[in-house]
């Protein structure tokens, strides 16, 4: 059994591993920014490049971090865990996003029922289903190839989609596998990591890859069967099984990358949940109320420079204690839980 890393939710400060908080900071501040970059993805190809590298390895990056800090232990207290830390919130935020989807300036339609989960939600209902799925498949041999040939035959039904997120759920499940069977033990100081060096030079080669305009993104949110790429399965599933490595090993080299002392901005890591469940928020109305219609012609580098700035500020700003101390009953809703909870007689 691989070493763990300290739990998130320890009540003591000193065990946490300050590699972890960076590199959730890290990744939480590239899914903002890869929502911003989302409405200008058709006027300017270079900032499309960006969003497909940042979608080849940010989710399954996210999804690694989860696996590691996972626990095999079926028990009350994960299943209390799942229901009050993941799906409450999903079912809170999903409800929220519906009522402000009402407004005027919301650029959409907002949720399409309580059982599609709605755009970045997906994760919350995934990560409940990765944690139940871990105890079964810590038990079995082979059990990371199995994983993988479910998330390639996942592509082969044409009706799983959105629906419970079933598709991304498969899909990425084999990287929280990979989070919590290897994950603590490369990541430790002492680990044969690539050196510094190799792991640029192969970010650079990805970030290469991702600039071709063939790589439909579709390919790399999961959530698309081979069909409606229209690829034939064998395809599909190859093609799948080349971007699936990719982006195991441009999630490595990022972790490799990762500094693993703690700064001042470190502990903001913490708090990545409720920056990303908050942040949709501002950019779907940043978009209903025309500010990236403002800025679409502006130079990609100003862009660049610009969006990423905004990135790091409203990841910043998100992931505070005093924002995560006021989302608290919406992100972390123990209010819910004291109500509802019958502790063990």
């Amino acid at each position: 059994m691989p070493a763990r890393f300290p739990a998130p939710s320890s009540p003591r400060a000193d065990v946490r591993d300050p590699w972890l908080d960076n590199a959730r900071f890290f990744l939480i501040a590239l899914v903002v920014f890869g929502h911003e970059l989302e409405p200008l993805l058709r006027t300017h190809s270079l900032l499309a490049g960006c969003y497909r590298f940042i979608y080849l390895f940010h989710m399954p990056a996210f999804a690694m971090l989860s696996g590691a800090v996972a626990s095999t232990d079926l028990n009350s207290t994960l299943l209390r865990k799942i229901v009050f830390r993941l799906l409450l919130p999903y079912l809170l935020f999903q409800g929220l996003y519906a009522w402000i989807s009402q407004a005027g300036v919301w650029p959409d339609d907002g949720p399409d029922g309580i059982a599609t989960p709605y755009w970045l939600l997906w994760y919350l209902p995934s990560l409940a289903c990765w944690r139940l799925l871990l105890p079964l498949f810590a038990r079995l041999r082979c059990r990371l190839p199995l994983a993988v040939g479910v998330a390639l035959a996942a592509g082969w039904a044409g009706d799983l989609g959105h629906y419970l997120s079933l598709s991304r759920t498969l899909v990425f499940f084999p990287f929280f596998l990979i989070g919590w069977q290897r994950l603590p033990d490369w990541c430790r100081a002492d680990a044969r990591m690539p050196a510094r060096p190799l792991a640029v030079a192969l970010l650079l080669a990805l970030a290469a890859l991702a600039l071709d305009r063939r790589l439909d993104p579709r390919w790399l949110y999961g959530s698309a069967s081979y069909a409606a790429l229209h690829v034939s399965a064998l395809h599909g599933s190859i093609q799948r099984l080349l971007l699936m490595a990719a982006a195991t090993l441009a999630a490595l080299a990022v972790f490799r990358l990762t500094p693993r002392r703690a700064f001042a901005w470190s502990r903001l890591g913490r708090g990545s949940l409720a920056a990303y469940l908050l942040h949709g928020f501002a950019i779907k109305l940043a978009i209903g109320a025309g500010a990236f219609a403002l800025i679409r012609d502006w130079p990609t580098p100003v862009l660049l420079a610009m969006l990423g700035t905004l990135a790091l500020t409203v990841t910043a700003t998100l992931c505070s204690p005093l924002i995560n101390r006021l989302a608290a009953p919406l992100t972390q809703p123990r209010w819910l839980e004291r109500a509802l909870w019958r502790p063990a007689d």
